[in-house]
């Protein structure tokens, strides 16, 4: 049945690849295969101890598929080539590792281990690949499951990399460890919509490590925001399709024997023996209790105790300093009353307020750097410490009289040797997803001013905060 599935081809620009032979509905099994050599997955870790027990075991057809994969090195044996073909195709074994004992003292070294297959090998990167590759320690096979539903003659394809990185992140990545630029569908967006997913991305990592960093008694001080946050959590991850919503689809996708699944079962058939289980009745509902008749979007919400979120034009006061505060006014990271921090010192901003500035100079400070006014009309330093170095923004909004608005913006002291701005406290912005400028009288900062605004770029100027917000925070 698998071998009717899929067939090797040359792609493109890729050289071979899997291609679908027939429909593959979501949630199939594709291959599930043994490796041909299971070894460390370390660049320059010395295999031909751990190859030549495996090697010799192999049979000609499987050692003629071992050197029918490619690499880009020359080399002077034949080990030294099948080390060099292993480190070039061989998948990580999420959760498999090499245990190398006879150290001195009797330690022993822990490996991240890899495989190389014959025919899961062959399958390529996409960043938003529609097939999954997982490890089965119980079988000591590697299967290749449907994540989506793939069309005849469409290529599979996995994830190289690990989920939630940006696409500047993800193109590090890849040219550095494979040697290539991908050009998948979620490469190829454009810019504001990556940008946009690149938040989405950004923030799964920052909240989980905010979540699970915390200690049990933390947990318990606080159920409700633990829930929100959790369903903040479940949403981003189904939005990014990196996530599986229920138990039952995680078994049809990953499959019974995969580890994670069996690590997690019995939580399910015996959710009582979870350490947290019971230790808030803050929202205890009888089976008679639950709402009926609600469509399946409102009854998510009331589930999840989903709070009612307005717009920001209903919530915000736009008089306010401690939403819209002047550079005095900006909260360092540890004023409580702006950010919270876990047990593991990871902080994040508590609430959400925005630093509105005018451009008075695009050079007095040195390169990449703005001078700005802020609300009170004092002049500061708004240096960049993007990756960009403030060239993401529009050229035609980065002139006098521009406003510049930053959610979140944080307070900086520049180093004693800045020659222009040595000592004073300024801003120095590194989130170029959090910084916006708008045409000039957007926003009148100073408040003497009579002017008020302009209505068009106004409306810009809050439709792209209460944007940014509710996708941040």
């Amino acid at each position: 049945m698998a071998n009717r599935m899929y067939a090797k081809r040359h792609v493109p620009g890729k050289g071979l690849g899997l291609i679908a032979t027939i429909d593959i509905p979501r949630g199939t099994q594709i291959l599930s295969e043994s490796a041909l050599i299971l070894g460390p997955e370390l660049l320059g870790e010395d295999l031909r101890p751990c190859i030549s027990k495996q090697w010799s075991a192999l049979t000609i057809q499987q050692q003629q598929d071992c050197f029918s994969f490619g690499h880009m090195h020359q080399c002077t044996s034949e080990y030294e080539r099948l080390c060099v073909i292993f480190n070039t195709n061989c998948l990580p074994l999420k959760g498999a590792y090499i245990l190398e004992t006879g150290n001195p003292g009797g330690s022993q070294n822990r490996h991240k281990r890899g495989g190389l297959f014959p025919n899961a090998c062959r399958i390529n990167h996409a960043c938003d690949r529609n097939a999954g590759a997982h490890w089965i320690e119980s079988s000591q096979k590697i299967a290749v499951t449907a994540l989506k539903d793939i069309c005849k003659d469409e290529e599979i394809t996995i994830n190289y990399l690990g989920l939630n990185k940006t696409r500047r992140a993800r193109r590090a990545s890849l040219q550095r460890d494979f040697g290539f630029n991908c050009s998948c569908g979620l490469c190829s967006l454009p810019e504001n919509e990556s940008k946009i997913i690149d938040r989405q991305l950004s923030e799964i990592p920052k909240l989980s490590l905010f979540i699970f960093g915390r200690i049990t008694a933390s947990r318990r001080a606080r159920p409700l925001r633990e829930l929100h946050e959790f369903d903040q959590l479940v949403r981003l991850y189904n939005e990014q399709e990196t996530g599986i919503a229920t138990w039952g689809e995680s078994i049809m996708v990953y499959g019974s024997e995969c580890m994670e699944i069996q690590k997690w079962r019995y939580l399910v058939d015996k959710p009582t023996e979870y350490e947290l289980f019971g230790h808030s009745t803050a929202w205890k509902t009888t089976v008679d209790e639950i709402p009926t008749g609600l469509s399946p979007e409102k009854f998510e919400a009331w589930l999840w105790r989903r709070e009612q979120v307005r717009s920001v034009e209903q919530i915000v006061d736009f008089r306010s300093r401690a939403i819209f505060p002047p550079i005095i006014h900006l909260p360092f990271s540890n004023n409580s009353d702006y950010y919270e921090t876990n047990e593991d010192s990871c902080s994040r901003a508590r609430n959400h307020w925005c630093f509105f500035g005018k451009i008075t100079h695009t050079t007095k400070f040195g390169k990449s750097s703005l001078a700005v006014k802020d609300v009170d009309g004092k002049e500061i330093k708004l240096a960049f410490g993007t990756e960009e170095r403030g060239r993401e923004l529009p050229p035609n909004r980065v002139v006098k009289g521009c406003t510049v608005a930053i959610i979140n913006a944080k307070p900086y002291e520049f180093p004693i040797e800045d020659e222009n701005y040595g000592g004073n406290i300024g801003i120095l912005h590194d989130h170029e997803l959090y910084l916006q400028t708008f045409f000039e009288r957007a926003i009148r900062v100073e408040r003497s001013d009579p002017s008020v605004f302009n209505r068009n770029e106004w409306s810009k100027s809050v439709s792209w905060m209460s944007e940014e917000i509710s996708l941040a925070f």
